[in-house]
């Protein structure tokens, strides 16, 4: 497993100097975006709402989250507009307390504008399948079938509750020293090794840079599923709904907020359980101090 991580990211520096900046033309700035008050949604609300958006391996394995310093590379619009995109990734990683790489360094976040991202991912498992790292083939073919305008996968590694990655052990299978059970914490972690989004430059018209990267940001520092019937009607207000059409936010919103803080603040081994109480009660926080600014 270790090996096809490793393969994984090789590609993804490979196609992050691969694909050829494209005009400014492509990205226009909407007209401003009012967001009007809602009354509080309930804890169970709120709870129904973290537990349908996230993606997670095993019904008790603890929710994955980045660990190691985060680097991000975009590729396929202007420099112009892709560097201030990732800095602002970087600048909502950095108020999660995820650390930064720093400069030249290798990415493990790829954000790609692309002419069709159904297309791309086609190429890939056909020229480059070690990008999607040990994904089920069911998620692959997933990924194949979607025509929407934003392809995202993970890449993700197991590690003990101290912080242990998987070895070669004896007769080269990997190894993975576990610590002795525990009531509260699970015994491991699960970690976000790499992030790829492929974002279809038609769709990115009329958005801003900031909401394109706040919506990144969403997808790549965690692993959800926002299907339309998770973000339609008036569940709650998401930058998550930026390529479903109709009225968006400008910014990353309360529960954006929320749901990124109570993943990433308290431990890592957290039980699911714990880890969408924790969520729940931060966008519950985040919902009663109203959304941030940029």
């Amino acid at each position: 497993m270790r090996r096809t991580v490793w393969t994984a990211l090789a590609w993804l520096a490979f196609l992050a100097g691969a694909l050829p900046a494209v005009s400014a033309a492509a990205q226009t700035t909407g007209d401003p975006v009012v967001v009007t008050a809602r009354p509080l949604p309930t804890r169970k609300a709120v709870d129904k709402w973290v537990r349908d958006l996230s993606v997670r391996s095993g019904s008790d394995d603890p929710m994955a989250r980045v660990s190691e310093p985060l680097c991000v590379a975009t590729a396929g619009l202007a420099a112009s507009l892709g560097k201030p995109l990732a800095d602002r990734v970087l600048a909502n990683a950095e108020r999660l307390k995820i650390p930064l790489a720093g400069n030249k360094c290798h990415p493990n976040i790829l954000i790609l504008f692309v002419d069709n991202g159904a297309a791309q991912v086609d190429w890939l498992v056909n020229h480059r399948p070690g990008i999607f790292g040990d994904l089920p083939a069911s998620v692959v073919g997933a990924l194949r079938r979607d025509h929407g305008p934003v392809h995202a996968w993970h890449l993700t590694a197991i590690a003990s509750r101290d912080g242990d990655k998987v070895v070669q052990g004896d007769g080269g299978f990997p190894t993975l020293r576990i610590p002795s059970a525990s009531r509260i914490d699970a015994p491991i972690q699960s970690l976000i090794v790499a992030a790829v989004i492929l974002i279809d430059r038609s769709a990115v018209l009329g958005h801003s840079i900031d909401q394109i990267a706040d919506y990144a940001t969403m997808r790549t520092l965690a692993v959800v599923d926002p299907r339309p019937s998770i973000l339609e009607g008036d569940r709650a207000s998401t930058i998550l709904s930026l390529f479903h059409g109709g009225e968006v936010p400008a910014q990353l919103t309360a529960y954006d907020w929320g749901y990124l803080t109570g993943l990433y603040s308290g431990r890592a081994t957290r039980r699911t359980s714990a880890q969408y109480a924790d969520m729940a009660r931060s966008i519950e926080k985040e919902l009663m101090a109203g959304d941030k600014k940029p």
